[in-house]
């Protein structure tokens, strides 16, 4: 909640902030796949420690940053600690459920993982706001670095499964082969991009939902209250969409839930109020689902060899569609921000009619 102040008081502009955010985003979609090859060909384990590694380095880098090169420099080792994770984190994690014999429930234990992330996330902003009013602001970067360092020793306990299979050979050819796997699978195909058109679009209501709630005349001090209940809303779909997934098979769910994001976010174009929060909420709900099951249909399907190439292949389509939303957004906002949430709304639906 404070970051942004901070970076401020350390004399970082908002132009300044904007191409911090290029930069991070620029090498994640230039290292995704290419880590992904490599946590392939490599110890899972060892890059996840390498990654949050790094993320601490990040911190300590900031903490003692008052010039743009310092920051740029926290920053990129915050893309490369994230995007070096990526793949391998879920691989890791899948593999070592395979090998107990329990893969059936990867659905089930990625959602209660992500749901504990979510969690921590909405302590972190409330406590970080609270901590910020009655301390200096470098003690909430202190109690990230600790923290990042209590996750560091952690992962030096993790195990790598004994059974992988590995091709040796590495060649630029293993660059594609992620997508081409996706590609090969005609139902995957269509259920990927549905997928990643839906949850590219929800990035927009997690960046854009204040500027709607300022628009519909939300009193401010519902802020800090709508910013932890789209986090907190997430929470259900996460923690039973390995339940769900007894019911119908997760490729009808997620048809089911993008033609609802898509109409979410036609609804709230269409019909500014306040009424558009609590659909906002709503779509949180379904991306919270969205994700484990998306996730364990991969990789209930994906080969052990390019496993997290595979889900660096699709990471990195994500940040794409992300741009490409982008792009029609903007496009939008020239008019209003209402028309660039109905435009978003008709690109997931039309992108859902030609794939299902």
């Amino acid at each position: 909640m404070i970051e942004r102040l901070f970076w401020e008081s350390r004399g970082i502009s908002i132009q300044e902030v904007v191409y911090l955010e290029m930069v991070y985003a620029l090498i994640i979609v230039l290292l995704e796949v290419l880590t992904g090859v490599w946590a392939d060909h490599t110890s899972r384990r060892r890059l996840i420690q390498i990654g949050v590694g790094l993320e601490w380095l990040s911190f300590i880098v900031i903490l003692y940053s008052f010039t743009f090169t310092g920051f740029f420099v926290a920053i990129s080792c915050s893309a490369v600690g994230s995007v070096i994770r990526s793949g391998a984190e879920n691989a890791l994690l899948y593999e070592s459920l395979q090998e107990s014999r329990e893969a059936s429930s990867f659905e089930r234990v990625l959602g209660k993982l992500n749901a504990i992330g979510i969690v921590a996330a909405v302590m972190a902003a409330l406590s970080g706001s609270v901590l910020a009013q009655y301390l200096p602001m470098e003690w909430n970067y202190k109690l990230s670095i600790l923290s990042l360092m209590i996750a560091t020793i952690s992962s030096l306990f993790l195990v790598e499964p004994t059974h992988r299979e590995r091709e040796e050979r590495l060649t630029w050819r293993h660059l594609f082969k992620g997508f081409q796997f996706v590609w090969s699978k005609k139902q995957l195909r269509h259920v990927t991009i549905s997928f990643l058109a839906a949850v590219s679009a929800f990035n927009f209501i997690d960046e854009f939902w204040q500027l709607y709630a300022r628009d519909v005349s939300v009193p401010i001090y519902w802020f800090g209250v709508i910013s932890s209940g789209l986090l907190l809303i997430q929470l259900p779909g996460q923690l039973f969409a390995g339940t769900i997934v007894h019911f119908a098979p997760s490729e009808r769910w997620l048809k089911r839930f993008g033609w609802v994001m898509g109409g979410g976010f036609l609804f709230i174009g269409l019909f500014p109020s306040p009424i558009g929060i609590g659909v906002m909420g709503l779509l949180g709900l379904l991306y919270g689902a969205m994700e484990p099951l998306y996730y364990g249909l991969l990789h209930h399907q994906v080969p052990s060899s390019i496993r997290a190439t595979t889900e660096s292949s699709i990471s990195m389509l994500w940040h794409l569609g992300i741009l490409i939303l982008g792009i029609v957004f903007i496009g939008g906002t020239t008019s209003s921000l209402f028309l660039a949430f109905i435009l978003i709304g008709l690109v997931v639906w039309f992108v859902h009619a030609i794939h299902s």
